[in-house]
């Protein structure tokens, strides 16, 4: 019993967080609809790309109905998804102009759906503390849980493959040029086992490298930055010629032509869900035998 007092406990406390985090989600999403209900639109256009040390932010300059130009600093990202000359929809509040958004999917979007998708995982791990505290079998839970995760993991796959294929299939060729690698550091903690059989902590470096690539449109010859995939080695040297696939029409969704950028990752969130729905199946076929 006080086991299940104790998972009880455990559960309420993952499930509060999991519901703030949730309600976090749900506030950035209603910032954006009152931005999409209410905004006023304009015709803007990116003048200029701003780098913050790791940071890309997009200026962008539209023109308000009596004739004023406004020029607004949207916020940054950790890579750059406009390229300077790119003509954008603005969503601005009419009593203060500054309080916009950038009308693109991601812009008003991607972060609601990260934070909402992420308060969503406590939650199922809140409800799985609370199945436990029910007394409630740990291979039935835990087969619920992987199947969630296995069925998100493929939704996304599925997603992912097939914005993949329609660039790599409608998408321009061309040649671009790695201009830098750029260095990301994090620091993580690992448990190391001594020669005397006890575990120690320690915390311990990670380092990745993202090549940043500059290519020209072949319609405006434009220049355009992207970042490539990043990975703990240099798959690529300052210099180095590359082959660059691009959307005509939105020419900063861009991808070097090789496995790793193009089809690695729906092919790690398919792996994903290829692991906890075996998981599943082969949990369910032993309880099966045990019958």
């Amino acid at each position: 019993m006080a086991v299940d007092r104790d998972w009880r406990w455990i559960s309420w406390a993952i499930l509060g967080i999991g519901g703030l985090i949730l309600a976090g989600g749900l506030a950035l999403g209603l910032g954006s609809l009152r931005h999409v209900l209410h905004g006023e639109r304009a015709d803007g256009e990116v003048i200029e790309i701003r780098r913050e040390d790791d940071m890309y932010a997009p200026v962008v300059r539209f023109r308000l109905p009596g004739g004023e130009m406004q020029e607004v600093t949207d916020l940054a990202s950790g890579a750059p998804d406009f390229a300077a000359g790119d003509k954008v929809t603005i969503l601005y509040m009419p009593q203060d102009p500054r309080d916009f958004r950038i009308d693109t999917f991601d812009r008003l979007w991607f972060s609601a759906i990260f934070v909402t998708v992420f308060g969503a995982f406590w939650l199922l791990f809140g409800a799985v503390a609370w199945a436990l505290s029910r007394g409630i079998d740990l291979a039935v839970v835990g087969e619920a849980a992987f199947a969630v995760i296995a069925s998100g993991a493929g939704l996304i796959g599925a997603f992912v493959l097939m914005s993949a294929a329609d660039l790599y299939t409608g998408g321009v060729r061309t040649e671009g040029v790695v201009l830098e690698n750029r260095e990301s550091r994090r620091n993580e903690t690992e448990s190391v086992r001594r020669a005397d059989g006890s575990d120690v902590d320690r915390t311990v470096e990670r380092v990745s490298f993202a090549p940043v690539v500059r290519f020209k449109t072949r319609e405006e010859d434009r220049e355009i930055e992207f970042h490539g995939r990043g990975g703990s080695q240099r798959a690529f040297a300052q210099g180095d010629r590359v082959t660059v696939i691009y959307d005509p029409a939105n020419p900063i969704r861009a991808r070097i032509v090789s496995f790793m950028d193009i089809w690695l990752p729906s092919a790690a969130a398919f792996a994903v869900a290829a692991v906890f729905g075996g998981a599943v199946w082969l949990s369910r076929r032993v309880r099966g035998f045990r019958r």
